[in-house]
């Protein structure tokens, strides 16, 4: 059964490609495969569309807060969190977004803004406890994270890889990034494979999204 909830997060994965500026509400019905009476029924307008989408990313913002204070158990579920919204919007979406609704646009900053710096604090943190690497700058820690992730998105917006070389990619870096970034000591009570689910969802998250590239004309 159809509800707006499941309309939204298809609405967002066709956004994320394509922007919404030069979509129509035709379009962006034929795009999700429902028929524009059916849109049209949950969404007034093309702006409510948006405004559902930029609420999604702030409710998952606000449903998944940085812990104040580090603890071990918690450092796989926020890593692998902020992972997850590094590569919830796309350069395309975030364009739109600035130049079609501002307002909406400065919201959504802010809330990332905050999110990250709460998570450059935990990351702190974790360093204090012997958890991750003192070595490292916490903004380099992020910096690096994000730049793999960006970059793999990029890749496969312009197609220079296939979408099955980006999901191993992406694995890889995910693991990768909880190899390099834990101390000896923290790797002696870390268990990998409790992330394995956790990145089976962004996995999905990010096939669901990135597939549509490869219907594309």
């Amino acid at each position: 059964m159809i509800n707006k909830r499941d309309l939204t997060i298809k609405l967002n994965h066709v956004i994320l490609i394509d922007g919404f500026q030069r979509m129509s509400m035709g379009k962006l019905a034929s795009a999700i495969d429902v028929s524009r009476a059916t849109l049209y029924s949950y969404f007034e307008n093309k702006e409510e569309i948006v405004k559902a989408v930029v609420a999604r990313y702030l409710q998952f913002i606000s449903d998944r807060p940085i812990p104040n204070t580090f603890t071990p158990d918690s450092f796989a579920t926020v890593w692998l969190n902020s992972l997850l919204l590094m590569g919830s919007t796309t350069d395309r979406f975030n364009n739109d977004l600035q130049h079609g609704y501002p307002d909406l646009a400065y919201q959504l900053r802010a809330a990332e803004h905050d999110y990250f710096q709460r998570l450059l604090i935990y990351v702190e943190q974790a360093q204090q406890e012997d958890f991750i690497e003192p070595t490292y700058d916490p903004n380099f820690a992020l910096f690096q994270a994000n730049s793999l992730t960006q970059s793999i998105i990029q890749q496969v917006r312009s197609k220079a890889i296939t979408l099955d070389l980006a999901e191993l990619y992406l694995k890889d870096g995910i693991n990768f990034s909880f190899a390099g970034l834990l101390t000896s000591t923290a790797k002696e009570h870390f268990n990998i494979q409790t992330i394995k689910p956790f990145e089976a969802v962004i996995l999905s998250e990010f096939r669901k999204t990135y597939s549509l590239i490869e219907l594309e004309q």
